[in-house]
């Protein structure tokens, strides 16, 4: 949408620091109060955060128990839920003084947006709205990670380097060229060729250890080398296929190459075998088949996803209902 009416997307990205060791009891309730959750589950809440200790062990040293005030453990996914709750105000309190600023968020990876043509007017409002959230974390006991915050903007037609947003604790933050959330790396342009360039990278470092592992004396079967190959390599072709993938040839002849010297590793044979055969001997489709099928699968679920999905509305345009 951005590159179709030529305006520019602009990004604060925040991270909160030590996200689990910052949820105070008293607060939580007051929020849950407001939020008008039933008194049972608010009392058993109550009950899994304070009836709680922590006991630390070295060697054959053990501390006394001491009881736990303020974190939550990061092993449940009630946690996460926990966490979500105790900053759903913060989000409310933004929207509620930007109408036209909007806000993402998974877990402690907060992102504020706003898109436009009056650059200048949105970065001042991302400004503010920076304010607010940094005023509202000192006054909830959570921290924002500002060597983390990163700020940046998605532009069809030219880059923009020169605005800046200055915190509450006078920390500058610069525009980027690219920034990474959710291990996904985003360049201004949106093309995620450094995405793809990191991930090749990865996939190349990967290849040469589990290359290293095949050579080694323990003389792996075929099965057993393509097993490694399917779980350390194809986890990582595989993630995030998705947003990035739309038959760009330069990204699929970088790939292919991999393969196919993973190919040639797997069944030892030389590097002018015929790679259509290398990859029926493997059981192993095309690289670009894999990639097509990913999408699909994705494309499948979407379709079968609930109307009201947030997902499902924002790709409206692509499948019919």
């Amino acid at each position: 949408m951005t590159k179709s009416w030529e305006n520019t997307l602009i990004c604060l990205l925040l991270d909160v620091k030590e996200v689990f060791d910052h949820v105070a009891l008293k607060q939580l309730v007051k929020i849950l109060i407001k939020l008008k959750i039933l008194i049972n589950l608010i009392n058993w809440i109550k009950c899994f955060l304070q009836n709680r200790i922590i006991d630390l062990a070295f060697d054959d040293k053990r501390q006394k128990s001491k009881k736990i005030s303020t974190e939550i453990s990061q092993d449940l996914f009630i946690s996460l839920i926990l966490f979500l709750i105790y900053i759903w105000y913060l989000f409310s309190k933004i929207r509620a003084k930007f109408e036209n600023l909007q806000s993402l968020s998974y877990i402690d990876d907060v992102t504020l947006y706003i898109e436009g043509r009056n650059i200048d007017k949105n970065v001042k409002m991302l400004k503010n709205a920076a304010k607010i959230a940094f005023t509202w974390a000192e006054n909830n006991a959570v921290q924002f990670n500002d060597s983390k915050s990163e700020l940046i903007h998605f532009e069809s037609h030219k880059m923009t380097l020169n605005q800046m947003i200055i915190l509450l604790n006078n920390m500058i933050i610069k525009s980027k060229t690219y920034v990474q959330w959710l291990k996904v790396w985003l360049n201004w342009k949106l093309n995620f060729k450094v995405h793809v360039q990191t991930k090749i990278v990865t996939v190349t470092r990967t290849l040469h250890s589990l290359f290293k592992l095949m050579n080694s004396e323990w003389e792996l079967n075929v099965k057993s080398r393509k097993q490694l190959y399917l779980t350390c390599i194809t986890s990582i072709n595989d993630y995030d296929v998705e947003i990035w993938w739309n038959n760009q040839k330069s990204y699929l002849v970088k790939f292919c190459k991999l393969q196919n010297t993973a190919l040639q590793k797997i069944l030892s044979v030389f590097w002018t075998s015929s790679i259509n055969a290398m990859q029926i001997e493997v059981e192993i489709s095309s690289m670009k088949m894999q990639l097509n099928q990913k999408c699909k699968n994705y494309a499948i679920w979407i379709v079968e996803l609930l109307k009201k999905h947030f997902i499902r509305k924002r790709t409206f345009i692509l499948y019919s209902s």
